[in-house]
């Protein structure tokens, strides 16, 4: 397991250099088959089934029959929401990233896929430097900070308003987060 577990983070290293090289918009960061790409490069040296789309039931996530026609409404949800400005920038982003979370498209990865590409489309709409440290400012332990991450998620599922927890475990307190005076092309 501990081969395995070396072998996943230095293709997730890889994979994360491949989307900063890349530049991707942030129009980019809200396209399905963009995104089937990131989690291509993420996990394809370690994973066949990388990048692609789950088709079959697990314990978490939607019926696969679903996939690919709600992970695009809630992707086209983000999208107006980032062009109407209706939230902050990282409350978009944290639930388009819990919504993909609990969609769970791949078969494995989806939560780091998830952050990953929360932290990219929050640098493709300008907010420089990475605001979100996913609970590294509240001092826990890593398991402890897995713990507030998933209970986060879970009070999300059962109100999907109840974003501030998210907001709260994710956002550096020290990072602005505010639109920028125009969006990114």
């Amino acid at each position: 397991m501990a081969e395995l577990n070396a072998l996943e983070a230095a293709n997730i290293a890889r994979g994360m250099l491949w989307v900063r090289e890349q530049g991707f918009a942030w129009t980019d960061l809200v396209d399905q088959y963009t995104l089937r790409e990131v989690h291509r490069e993420m996990f394809g040296d370690v994973w066949a089934w990388a990048g692609k789309i789950r088709q079959r039931e697990t314990t978490v996530g939607i019926d696969p029959a679903y996939i690919q026609g709600d992970w695009k409404a809630r992707l086209d949800d983000a999208e107006f929401h980032i062009n109407a400005r209706t939230w902050s920038p990282v409350e978009t982003v944290l639930r388009l990233h819990h919504q993909t979370v609990a969609i769970h498209p791949f078969v494995n990865g989806n939560g780091r896929f998830a952050r990953l590409a929360a932290d990219e489309l929050l640098a493709a709409l300008g907010l420089h430097p990475d605001p979100l440290d996913w609970g590294v400012h509240l001092a826990r332990t890593k398991e402890q900070r897995r713990t507030a991450y998933l209970e986060a998620l879970r009070a999300l599922d059962m109100n999907r308003n109840n974003v501030d927890g998210l907001v709260t475990f994710a956002l550096d307190p020290n990072a602005v987060d505010e639109w920028p005076s125009s969006l990114p092309s």
